[in-house]
């Protein structure tokens, strides 16, 4: 899924941030050399090429990219002074990578049927079911991040990252911008995907076949949110930094749904957009008999018991980033006008 552009190395990008005292040179992660060098070499060259391909929306330069030295699970966007970066923990890339790339065997034994088909043509194309979703979710992730990066053009300083907290003075705009960052992020990577799709031969060129990957990609950013942060199981709304995970999953997965139906001429069918939603949720469901998360066990019980909620705030939410100048979504809808 990954495009290649090559302006500056890694190396020479990290040189520029620390010759420009934006992060400190202990702060990074240089990958090269390491086990992990094709892995982040691959997203540092796929994130330049986003960055390239999109200035003219984004409006984000000198931007940078950098791996931060830090085993957590979380990323992070930057603004400081006319400099603009995004940063993805390592802790990330190992998380990710043993999650899914790492267990792709044992992923084979439990996937049905259906799964093992989509996979073996994904094989011939160079690829798999657990790299395409691994490629989806982070994606996913440095779309957000740079979501977050649009929001706060003309800032001087500002630091955005991933991590849950629970302030004492509660931020309505804290949410919008969280749901606005995930829905930016969902857009640019159904994009992604279909242009993924258009290159397959004509036979796979159908909407079962569409669906199927973006199904596998919508579960990916599940799992990724899931079993990796910290979620809460309690439900919660007008409380703590981000909403709470199943507020933002519903929007995320409704919002790719309805994406791909828009981009899709003519639109996809209700019966593929409610496939899509149930094969996500089944996906997890699989993956989770391997990683055994508990969050998970209870999480479709719990939005079952609270859906008629988490759908309300999820619509207010979503109308209020419709209506933001602020937001990510707002300025990409004005630029395709």
């Amino acid at each position: 899924m990954y495009t290649i552009s090559l302006k500056m190395s890694y190396r020479e990008e990290i040189a520029e941030i620390t010759e420009r005292k934006l992060i400190d040179n202990g702060d990074i992660f240089d990958y090269s050399e390491t086990p992990l060098e094709i892995h982040c070499n691959k997203i540092f060259l796929y994130y330049k090429k986003l960055i390239e391909n999109n200035s003219d929306l984004y409006n984000i330069e000198p931007n940078f990219f950098f791996f931060k030295n830090n085993t957590n699970i979380n990323a992070s966007a930057y603004i400081k002074g006319e400099n603009t970066l995004t940063s993805i923990n390592i802790g990330t890339i190992h998380k990710l990578k043993s999650t899914l790339l790492d267990n792709e065997k044992t992923m084979n034994e439990v996937f049905g049927e259906s799964i093992q088909a989509i996979n073996q043509i994904l094989i011939e194309k160079g690829t798999s079911v657990m790299e395409f979703m691994y490629h989806s979710a982070i994606i996913f992730l440095m779309n957000h991040e740079i979501g977050h990066l649009i929001q706060n053009n003309g800032e001087s300083e500002k630091h955005i990252n991933e991590s849950i907290e629970e302030p004492k003075n509660f931020e309505i705009e804290s949410h919008i911008f969280e749901v606005d960052s995930d829905i930016f992020a969902s857009m640019k990577l159904t994009q992604d995907i279909h242009q993924v799709w258009l290159k397959f031969e004509e036979k796979y060129r159908t909407d079962e076949f569409l669906c199927d990957l973006i199904s596998l990609a919508s579960s990916a950013i599940g799992i990724f949110k899931f079993f990796n942060f910290s979620a809460k199981k309690e439900i919660y709304y007008k409380e703590k930094s981000h909403p709470h995970i199943a507020v933002r999953f519903i929007i995320i997965q409704e919002n790719i749904v309805d994406y791909i139906s828009h981009i899709r001429k003519p639109e996809i069918s209700e019966e593929y957009k409610d496939k899509m939603m149930l094969n996500s949720f089944a996906l997890i469901e699989t993956l989770n008999k391997v990683h055994k998360d508990s969050f998970f066990d209870d999480f479709t019980k719990i939005v079952n018991q609270n859906s008629d909620e988490l759908e309300e705030y999820a619509k207010y939410l979503i109308k209020e980033v419709a209506t933001n100048e602020k937001c990510a979504y707002y300025k990409m809808k004005a630029l395709e006008k």
